[in-house]
């Protein structure tokens, strides 16, 4: 039996990235990764990661599945709430062979861990040195506005103030766009999506913007754009 201390925050945010009716069963919970000391969750489209050191340890790696942390975190309400103060507290987690326990203000939520393997996620994550020029790149709304939800919930941040929380993106084309903020201790990943929109898109519709209606019509812009490509 050993004890693991997570952010509540952290809990949070990483909870909005975890999958849901996912055939890979192991990827419907979040992953506490002892080894590397991280909190992670992926649905194989978007990851958030965030560096948890009350997580760093020798025991085994565990996945907190989503219906135990749900019914966890459903307790840390009133002056626990999103936005309070006491809403950043650390969350004791102790696991005892695959039973788990989450702290709560009214006591504990028990569950059992999950089974498999969690993917080796830091493939996925870019380098540092990979970090540079923004290049174009095709995203999921959805899954944007979930990047830049999950980094607001990290820091604590009510919902009505999360509009004020500043965020960097790094668009990567093909590749996975990174997200992070201010503090480099947490990390939101989004994969690209595969389809027909051309970078020369964005071009025309500025054109459109500077243009009169009467002189650049749709047939306009589509007449363009085909030129373009």
């Amino acid at each position: 039996m050993y004890t693991l201390t997570v952010s509540l925050a952290y809990l949070r945010a990483a909870r909005t990235h975890a999958a849901t009716n996912d055939l890979r069963y192991c990827l419907q919970g979040v992953y506490l990764d002892t080894g590397a000391g991280k909190i992670v969750a992926t649905d194989g489209h978007r990851l958030f990661v965030a560096n948890a050191r009350g997580v760093k340890s020798a025991h085994p790696s565990v996945i907190i599945p989503n219906e135990t942390l749900d019914a966890a975190l459903k307790q840390f309400i009133g002056e626990y709430a999103r936005g309070k103060n006491l809403g950043g507290v650390d969350v004791k987690i102790t696991v005892d062979g695959s039973h788990i326990a989450i702290g709560t203000p009214t006591g504990s939520v028990t569950g059992k861990t999950l089974d498999g393997t969690f993917p080796e996620w830091r493939r996925v994550v870019p380098k540092p040195e990979d970090i540079g020029e923004q290049v174009p790149a095709v995203l999921n709304t959805q899954y944007l506005a979930d990047a830049c939800e999950a980094l607001s919930i990290a820091r604590n941040i009510s919902k009505k103030a999360s509009g004020q929380h500043a965020i960097r993106i790094h668009m990567r084309g093909e590749f996975p766009t990174v997200i992070a903020d201010t503090t480099a201790d947490t990390l939101a990943l989004v994969m690209p999506m595969r389809n027909d929109l051309r970078a020369e898109v964005a071009r025309v519709a500025c054109r459109m913007a500077h243009a009169d209606a009467l002189a650049y019509s749709a047939e306009t812009a589509e007449q363009v754009a085909d030129e373009a490509a």
